[in-house]
């Protein structure tokens, strides 16, 4: 079952809304090489998270 080509746009733009806007705080409070690595980390959790939720191919059992 394939998503939704537009809802996965959609969930997409979030994610990288989320990101530069954890970002942009970070930047406002810590300073840019931590608004770096926060936006770093942000995407990594999302990419991580993304191969979870995968399903996961299994080789062909032999009978």
């Amino acid at each position: 079952m394939t998503p939704d080509p537009a809802g996965l746009w959609v969930r997409l733009l979030v994610r990288v809304i989320v990101v530069v806007a954890a970002g942009v705080m970070a930047l406002g409070f810590l300073g840019p090489g931590a608004a770096l690595l926060v936006c770093a980390l942000t995407a990594l959790t999302f990419v991580l998270l993304w191969l979870r939720g995968r399903p996961r191919r299994r080789p062909p059992s032999d009978p």
